[in-house]
């Protein structure tokens, strides 16, 4: 499949995005991108929009972008206009009036978001109305989806998938790694991978290392400065200061690459995942298949393919005193370290990120024509 025009409004700077589309852009397709987020990220061989510079009026800048992007979409006459997430690039999608509509769900979008007010609700009501199809990347958000509306038929499964030619064990570059970023090669280090925002629950992340930093050595937290909420953000800054953290915290930029993230996963000890709500859970795979051993939250989505104690160690959410324990276990009982490593290995095998390129372009296929 070739030569299709294909229009996506999402967060360019979302490594999702990046994922999902530079493939497509790869196979010939003409695909151009509208992005609500100021644009920090590269893309070859996309038609690139920063919305942002279109205007960035607060309160006012939604209404305007719908206006400016249904005037887009008119004249660019794509074979799919696609939205990833229901707020935000699915708002734009529905105002545009355009069809064919996709609206890809990530998580939280469908987990949560008509749950915030009346308007929320109505938004996704709306959404829910104007789009064609509908995809998402886990049961639990096709179950959730069916329940909130969605058309069942015009729901599809297409999990994000895992690029295991980049997310591996090898080259053993930890040591390498640690030297270029500063951190001491016999610091016991543990990764938190995910966006600085409330839902990621980095402030119990905090509150748990700096707990076991007073029974273990040589700690390091790793987190990333990335799709910054500013208010969550000065909240954690203080924690820091507060507990007097600085020297164990560590902060990176985004990474540039999906090859850039396997190095982390690789140099970590230990990967932290605790969100208040998961829709797939692509960091905790990605960090089992590079080989690295993952604390997450007892979430629905891992119920039934990730199993405590046999892939990765599962704390409730919001527990600071659970997390720091199956940390403190993870740095420290390498027999425990091993298995799970194992198990989590075999598990990621069986998710290759071909079987979502093969979907999707079979979904825009039957769109197009």
């Amino acid at each position: 499949m070739t030569g299709y025009r294909l229009c996506f409004i999402a967060n360019a700077n979302s490594i999702h995005t990046h994922r999902w589309i530079t493939p497509l852009a790869g196979q010939g397709h003409m695909v151009h991108l509208l992005s609500y987020r100021p644009v920090e990220r590269t893309y070859d061989h996309v038609n690139l929009v920063d919305l942002t510079r279109v205007t960035s009026v607060p309160k006012f800048r939604f209404a305007y972008w719908g206006w400016w992007v249904r005037r887009y979409v008119q004249q660019l006459q794509p074979d799919v206009l696609h939205a990833h997430q229901i707020q935000g690039a699915g708002w734009l999608g529905a105002m545009s009036g355009y069809h064919p509509f996709v609206v890809s769900g990530w998580g939280s979008d469908i987990l949560l978001e008509q749950h915030k007010s009346l308007l929320r609700w109505l938004l996704v009501r709306v959404v829910r109305q104007q789009c064609d199809e509908l995809t998402v990347p886990s049961q639990l958000l096709y179950d959730k989806a069916k329940e909130i509306g969605f058309s069942a038929p015009h729901i599809h499964l297409i999990p994000w998938g895992i690029d295991t030619e980049i997310f591996r064990p090898t080259p053993r570059d930890a040591v390498m790694s640690r030297r270029l970023l500063g951190i001491d090669v016999d610091a016991r280090v543990i990764l938190c991978p995910r966006k600085i925002s409330p839902l990621y629950n980095i402030h119990t992340v905090l509150e748990a290392v700096g707990s076991l930093s007073t029974q273990l050595s040589k700690l390091q937290l790793v987190l990333l400065n990335f799709d910054v909420d500013s208010r969550y953000r000065l909240r954690l800054q203080r924690m820091i200061s507060g507990r007097k953290m600085e020297d164990l915290v560590v902060w990176l930029p985004a990474q540039k690459s999906a090859s850039d993230m396997a190095r982390l996963y690789r140099m970590a000890d230990v990967t932290v995942s605790i969100p208040s709500s998961e829709g797939y859970g692509s960091s905790v795979y990605e960090a089992m298949a590079t080989g690295c051993p993952t604390v997450i939250s007892d979430l629905p989505v891992f119920e039934d393919e990730l199993q405590n104690r046999r892939h990765t160690l599962k704390v409730p959410v919001g527990d600071a005193e659970g997390t720091s324990q199956a940390l403190e276990v993870l740095l420290t009982d390498e027999e425990l370290r091993q298995e799970l490593i194992r198990n989590a290995r075999h598990v990621c095998q069986e998710k290759s990120i071909e079987e979502r390129i093969s979907r999707s372009n079979a979904l825009y296929r039957r769109l197009a024509s």
